[in-house]
């Protein structure tokens, strides 16, 4: 996305650039448990895993390179981050996958603790107790080093954007530019996208609250306090980025810009992610699986509409984002050529 190269760059401050710097370190300190127990799955040492002779050793292998892939671009991008030349690297080699992640990260960094305290206090059982597929120290390691790898990943990118973008975070949202070429475009895309987060975020947060509609049999039966969990959170996360979108698109309040698009970032990002990934994980499942048993239309119908809210809200950020560094190339020419009108241009040399 070239269209966001360093639009208005801030050179950090040590200060800010060190802690970002030890943010960004630890996240890839913290990918490395989960890294190395997929390099040992897929080269057949099956730690962890309870019935290893029960598993289809190819479908095996390509799920574990697959996610081993995801939590490596983490890595890469935590490493990115930690590099003070960061803010020379495109925009969207950082944004998209990163987007990607926030949303699959949030999720886990919120409902895992909340499943974690409703087991102490004796209302659900402990998620981590492990079950016929895999040893409880692999939930552990696995999910506790997703919730530091997300709050340290995320903090060092809040301290690189803030660098990077200042002036667009930190502008009202009345007052961004509004755009001729794309704008009603943008309204009507956003209003589309918020309608369809809105239309799987309530579904979510009904079945996080117990409702079972849509649901089929078999899936109804393997329902457990996770599960509701993680359709409650991403509900509400859904929820929220469709406020979100409609702040945005529709210039309303005098909020800063860094709060809305926070609320569109988690919300269509967790949405997208988990999505794309159960629905890939759907597809893939042999037909009269547990997993096939356990989908319905209706929760296909969700799927799609979060995968398609995710390309919606990348196109509006598409057209947002070039038009927004259009407007400000624009406007830093008009100053430097106000400057010259006033004599305040540089002589030349010679």
């Amino acid at each position: 996305m070239e269209t966001t190269e360093n639009a208005d760059p801030t050179p950090p401050a040590p200060t800010r650039l060190a802690l970002r710097r030890r943010l960004a370190w630890i996240a890839i300190v913290a990918c490395s448990p989960y890294l190395t127990l997929k390099l040992l799955w897929v080269f057949g040492v099956n730690v962890g895993v309870v019935h290893p002779d029960d598993l289809s050793r190819g479908k095996w292998i390509a799920a574990n390179a697959l996610t081993f892939g995801m939590d490596g671009i983490a890595a890469l991008i935590a490493y990115t981050l930690a590099r003070p030349g960061g803010a020379r690297v495109r925009a969207w080699l950082i944004l998209l996958p990163l987007w990607v992640a926030s949303g699959l990260l949030a999720v886990i960094m919120t409902a895992v603790p909340l499943n974690l305290l409703s087991a102490v206090v004796g209302a659900t059982t402990n998620p981590f107790t492990g079950d016929d597929f895999l040893q409880p120290w692999v939930y552990a390691i696995v999910y506790g080093g997703f919730i530091v790898e997300g709050a340290v990943l995320l903090g060092a990118f809040v301290l690189y954007a803030n660098d990077r973008w200042p002036t667009l975070l930190h502008t009202r949202v009345r007052t961004l530019p509004d755009p001729a070429g794309t704008r009603d475009a943008q309204r009507f895309l956003g209003t589309a996208a918020a309608v369809l987060l809105a239309f799987s975020g309530v579904l979510r947060l009904a079945w996080g609250l117990g409702a079972d509609l849509g649901m089929s049999d078999r899936w109804i039966g393997d329902r457990n306090a996770s599960g509701r969990w993680l359709d409650g959170v991403q509900g509400s996360l859904a929820l929220i980025g469709a406020a979100g979108l409609i702040i945005l698109v529709h210039r309303l309040g005098g909020a800063r810009v860094r709060g809305p698009l926070a609320m569109v970032w988690f919300g269509a990002g967790s949405s997208f992610g988990w999505g794309g990934w159960l629905a890939l994980a759907t597809a893939a499942a042999p037909s009269g699986s547990a997993a096939a048993k356990r989908t319905s239309p209706l929760l296909h119908t969700v799927y799609t509409a979060e995968m398609i809210t995710g390309v919606l809200v990348l196109t509006i950020g598409w057209f947002f984002l070039t038009e927004y560094s259009r407007h400000t190339t624009h406007a830093k020419h008009a100053e430097h050529a106000e400057h010259v009108a006033h004599g305040h241009a540089p002589h030349p040399v010679g």
